[in-house]
């Protein structure tokens, strides 16, 4: 797997902006862990959805969530839970038990769990500020397995203004960019930030982000840029586990 990210914000897209109160990306926060500044997402009240590599060995105590929104809201963890999977060095996601409940203010972000190839990926992140969120677009064109056979990984790659640029898929023109202002691609730093799908008007949380690569295309090419990060659906069962109390993997 490549590199995990450490500091800065997406590349391309919307660029940054202030979060807005009552809309999906406000449940995206700044998660400082370890002395680095990436981002979590609230999925529960209590419960903050970020990259293993983020949190781990972390001391819980240490790892702090903020949203500028709500007046500001603050909450260190009490407890932290790796998936058992990031051992392996495969599934890179935990969740984090906050020491207190986020206010309605702050509505958690729905889990998708349909199909997510093909579709495009809305991207939020706080990317090292713990005001500012940068946003863009992206569209999943590819799914990876891991050692088992099983769906892990959705990948994208960031498409320039010509097909050249493509590193994922066949050349065509439904795998070229989205266009100047959407298009966008992880940079150091958006670990743990959030892929949304929408569909009809309503968000769902498809994925959390955790990697990005340059890339050479077989045969020869242009050098391309490759992200992605870990599939929420097949990870559902684990989620609610530890969300229901029934995981005894946590850091205290």
């Amino acid at each position: 797997m490549a590199a995990p990210l450490t500091a800065a914000a997406l590349e391309g897209g919307a660029g940054a902006s202030d979060p807005q109160a009552g809309t999906p990306a406000a449940a995206v926060g700044s998660l400082y862990a370890a002395q680095r500044l990436l981002s979590g997402v609230l999925i529960d009240r209590q419960w903050v959805l970020t990259a293993a590599h983020a949190v781990n060995g972390a001391v819980p105590a240490e790892v702090v969530f903020r949203s500028p929104l709500a007046g500001g809201f603050v909450a260190r963890a009490r407890a932290v839970h790796v998936h058992p999977g990031f051992v392996t060095g495969q599934v890179d996601l935990a969740l984090v038990q906050l020491e207190r409940p986020a206010p309605a203010a702050l509505p958690p972000a729905p889990l998708y769990t349909g199909p997510l190839l093909g579709h495009i990926v809305h991207l939020v992140s706080h990317g090292g500020s713990t005001t500012l969120i940068t946003t863009g677009e992206n569209r999943v064109d590819a799914l990876q397995p891991d050692a088992a056979g099983r769906p892990l990984l959705y990948l994208f790659d960031q498409d320039g203004p010509d097909l050249s640029s493509n590193v994922i898929g066949p050349a065509v023109p439904a795998n070229g960019t989205l266009g100047a202002g959407r298009e966008a691609t992880l940079a150091a730093g958006d670990s743990g930030s959030a892929a949304f799908v929408v569909l009809d008007g309503r968000w769902g949380l498809a994925g959390i982000n955790t990697f990005q690569a340059t890339v050479t295309p077989k045969g020869g090419g242009p050098v391309g840029r490759l992200a992605g990060g870990i599939w929420l659906a097949p990870q559902a069962a684990w989620i609610a586990r530890v969300v229901r109390g029934e995981a005894a993997d946590a850091k205290p």
